[in-house]
């Protein structure tokens, strides 16, 4: 299955040439979590699911990214809160790179789509697409020691 990035926007070629890249999509929230993956060309490689933010929840995630090479994955979250805190924290501790992304950048996104939705599903996918599409920054150790305290 494959979904078209918005709008009349294509993926620069610079995206297309540098080698497989997979993104991995997580809306944060409260209790329950839901992710997503997609390749670099808008082809999704595992739908949207939902996965709660506790060991067994965060087991479930690991499970449906064996597959994915970590070197060639890049997991990508809105800053929200603490919610997201653990989670982040298990990832980074696993070899995972992990973007954050400004949530208003998903917003942004949101607007560019004819169906106005707001859904956790969908934010995955949007999540997803402001990694392809925009600047991000890595979490870094200094950035997971800052959490930790």
């Amino acid at each position: 299955m494959r979904i078209k990035l918005g709008g009349s926007k294509q993926l620069s070629n610079s995206f297309k040439g540098c080698g497989f890249m997979i993104y991995v999509g997580i809306d944060i929230a409260k209790e329950k979590h839901f992710a997503a993956a997609m390749t670099a060309d808008g082809e999704v490689l595992i739908q949207p699911f939902g996965f709660t933010n506790n060991s067994e929840g965060f087991k479930l995630l690991l499970t449906n990214l064996k597959s994915i090479d970590k070197s060639n994955l890049l997991i990508g979250l809105e800053s929200t809160a603490h919610y997201g805190e653990n989670l982040i924290c298990y990832l980074f501790d696993l070899g995972y790179n992990i973007a954050v992304i400004n949530p208003i950048q998903t917003a942004t996104l949101r607007k560019t789509n004819i169906r106005k939705t707001k859904t956790d599903k969908v934010d995955t996918l949007l999540i997803i697409k402001s990694l392809i599409v925009n600047n991000h920054r890595l979490f870094t150790k200094k950035d997971i020691d800052t959490l930790r305290l």
